[in-house]
Order: C-alpha cells, then sequence, then structure tokens
C-alpha cells in the first residue's frame, strides 16, 4: 500500500515476551511505533503469533498496511518456520509483503555497517549466527549448548545431586526449579546470573559449564569465519541480557571469540534490535535481501 509521501515499511522484533514495531518510510524517519506481547511461535503458537504481530504493524501505521514487513523473530530457527509465519503473517495484511528471519540477523544488522559478520548472543540462549559477503547465513548448528536457560537447567538439575555451592543451590531452590527428569520450565533463564556468579567465585561444577560454552564458541566462530570467507577481520558482535548481567562471563566469551578469530573486530549492539529489523525491511525494499536458506546441521 503507498500512503502519502511514499510507502510505509514495517520492521518487526518479535520475541518471546515482547514485540516491538517500527514504521518508517524507505529513506525517512519513524512514522509510527507500537509495542504488545510476545510472538514467538513456538511458545504462543503460529496463529496467536501472527495475529499479534499483524495488529501490532496495523497500529504503527495508523491502520493501515505497509508494503513491506520484515520480521526478525525468536523461535525462527529454520527457513521453514519463518516461510510459515510470513504467510500466516500476510493473510491478515493485504497487499504487504511479508518476510522474516530469525531475530539475531537484525542484530547483526544494527551492529555492523552492512550486516556481514557474526553475532554471539548472551542471553538467555548462546549461538553464533554469522552471514557472509555473498549474503549466505550460518546454519545454526552451533548453540545447542551455552546461553542462561541451559545454565539455569543444568544448575537445576546439579543442585538435586548435591553437585554445587551452598549459594548456587540456594538460588535454584528460590527459583523453584528442582530438576524433575525433564526439561525445566523456561524460567530457568532467569538463573543464568546467578549460574555465572558462582562460576567467577570458583563452584566447580558452574565454572565447568562456563568453559563448555566458551569452547563451542570459540569452535564455531573458528568454523564459521572459514566457511562464510569473513577473512582475518570479522565482525564480531557480543551481546545480550546476560553479558550486562555479568560483565565476568561477557569477558569469558570476548576471549572464546578472539581464540577462534584472533584478529577479531569486537563490537557491542549499540541500537536496539527492532532498529536492525528497520534496516533489514529497507534493505528488502531496495533489492538487498539477506538470504537465509540452509539445511541445518545437527
Amino acid at each position: 500500500m503507498t500512503a502519502p509521501g511514499g510507502p510505509l515499511l514495517a520492521g518487526v522484533d518479535a520475541g518471546a515476551s515482547k514485540t516491538v514495531v517500527l514504521v518508517v518510510r524507505p529513506a525517512g524517519g519513524v512514522v509510527g511505533r507500537a509495542e504488545g506481547e510476545g510472538a514467538n511461535p513456538k511458545r504462543h503458537g503460529l496463529a496467536v503469533a501472527a495475529g499479534r504481530i499483524a495488529e501490532l504493524v496495523q497500529a504503527a501505521c495508523g491502520g493501515a498496511a505497509p508494503a513491506l514487513a520484515f520480521i526478525a523473530g525468536a523461535g525462527l530457527d529454520r527457513p521453514e518456520h519463518a516461510r510459515a509465519l510470513e504467510a500466516e503473517v500476510g493473510r491478515r495484511l493485504a497487499g504487504c509483503r511479508v518476510l522474516a528471519a530469525n531475530d539475531t540477523l537484525a542484530v547483526l544488522r544494527c551492529g555492523t555497517p552492512d550486516g556481514v559478520g557474526l553475532a554471539v548472543p548472551v542471553s538467555t540462549g548462546g549461538n553464533v549466527v554469522g552471514r557472509g559477503p555473498d549474503g549466505r547465513v550460518t546454519d545454526r548448528g552451533h548453540g545447542i549448548f551455552g546461553g542462561g536457560y541451559v545454565m539455569g537447567a543444568l544448575a537445576a538439575r546439579a543442585e538435586r545431586r548435591g553437585g554445587v555451592s551452598p549459594a548456587l543451590a540456594r538460588a535454584v531452590r528460590d527459583a523453584g526449579l528442582a530438576w524433575r527428569g525433564r526439561r525445566p520450565e523456561a524460567a530457568a533463564a532467569r538463573l543464568g546470573s546467578a549460574v555465572a556468579a558462582a562460576a567467577e567465585a570458583g563452584d566447580p561444577y558452574p565454572a565447568g559449564i562456563v568453559d563448555r560454552w566458551c569452547g563451542r564458541v570459540e569452535a564455531a566462530v573458528r568454523e564459521e569465519v572459514e566457511r562464510l570467507g569473513l577473512g582475518a577481520a570479522p565482525t564480531v558482535v557480543v551481546y545480550g541480557g546476560l553479558a550486562e548481567a555479568s560483565p565476568w562471563l561477557a569477558g569469558r566469551i570476548r576471549a572464546a571469540v578472539l581464540a577462534g578469530a584472533p584478529g577479531a573486530r569486537l563490537a557491542s549492539l549499540d541500537a536496539a534490535p527492532v532498529e536492525g529489523a528497520v534496516l533489514l525491511a529497507r534493505d528488502a525494499w531496495a533489492g538487498r535481501l539477506a538470504v537465509w536458506d540452509f539445511t541445518p546441521r545437527r
């Protein structure tokens, strides 16, 4: 849809707990903004997630539909997840071209000049996502181990076995996350800071978790720099709430990045992820679409 003053483009940061939409013109400033509940299809269901995104996009556009919407979404771990969300949102936004990709690509886009490099979240999840100069994107085959959720879940299991310090055991019990032989609820991620603090204090079990995570980061960075052709000095964005809560852990992850790519240029995230989604929307409108098709390796 073309509105007075030019087409509207929407950038969507669809997270697990919150969704933010910014609407812009191709070469202008922000036209509208909306914020609402999370829209992770894995957590909320595809139809609910698509409905929330469409409603927020329409609200940010003042009731209109944009010409293009780029959704950077949590839970879009495979291209088929993105294609399904594109179809569901597209049915709700008549005349709008809808594109979707994993939310880490928005971080990479706003944390680098051209969206080329690696992004390493130190947050609920721990992954290494990259994009090469030819548009190829990492297959997300790394990151099975790492992040606040994994740290919290393993701490809960170890607490049951009596394998952690008294301070960490109290944190696990206070969180109500006693291990019951299955994956704990998503709230396990809130233990990430406590696990990092225990590791920093010398508690052997959480220290081992951090060591293992750093080893995975080092190996993933080394592999992705080579596979994506990022050269001797790739830009690597290290970011996330857990990094902010634990500067010690952030330092360990940055050291792991440099072990995998000694010439890496480390960058921090100085903008909101939704701004990266807006940049991806503008790129797509100008014909510079980030390619995101691959066969994940596990």
